[in-house]
């Protein structure tokens, strides 16, 4: 059997019933578990992050979901923009941030969150950099997180600080994907 159908499409309120399903086994997760059945929607029209979902194409259930948000970052010398050495004398570089990415039990495994990041990228590569100043796309991740994320081409901020965190910072340089 291969990978499920999977439709993304931007949260909208239409969706709120498509929740109820999203459940996630582990503690660790239940704050994601809440966010996509009691804030996200409010959290849009605030204009704080914009949630995207993947629906179950047979179900029509949300089973997965990335929410985005404008950031910067604080590279700490860590990572130098060797195309425009001058920027780097600016303690703080534009990014967008992956605020939360989460997967349901039952579509672990199945690459559905690749393919929301992958999407993601898309969408700031085709609709953000083009309009408005955005180099990075960061996270924090968890730990139990990182090679996932890394396997997605994100980097750890190689500081001693974040090697430390409970949640360290990663990053993608976008200038790499053009």
């Amino acid at each position: 059997m291969g990978d499920p159908e999977i439709i993304i499409k931007k949260l909208e309120a239409a969706d709120i019933d498509q929740v109820s399903r999203f459940t996630m086994s582990d503690e660790e997760d239940k704050p994601l578990e809440q966010f996509i059945r009691r804030k996200a929607r409010t959290s849009g029209s605030a204009q704080l992050t914009q949630t995207y979902v993947a629906k179950a194409a047979d179900t029509k259930h949300v089973v997965a979901y990335i929410s985005l948000m404008c950031a910067e970052v604080r590279l700490e010398g860590a990572y130098s923009l060797e195309d425009k050495t001058d920027a780097n004398r600016y303690e703080y570089q534009p990014a967008i941030r992956i605020a939360r990415l989460a997967c349901c039990d039952e579509f672990r495994g199945k690459k559905v969150g690749k393919t929301l990041v992958e999407a993601a990228i898309g969408l700031v590569l085709l609709n953000i950099v083009p309009h408005a100043g955005c180099r990075f796309i960061i996270l924090d991740a968890k730990r139990k997180s990182v090679s996932f994320y890394e396997g997605r081409g994100f980097r750890l901020l190689d500081t001693p600080e974040n090697r430390k965190a409970k949640t360290p910072l990663m990053f993608l340089d976008l200038r790499s994907l053009v």
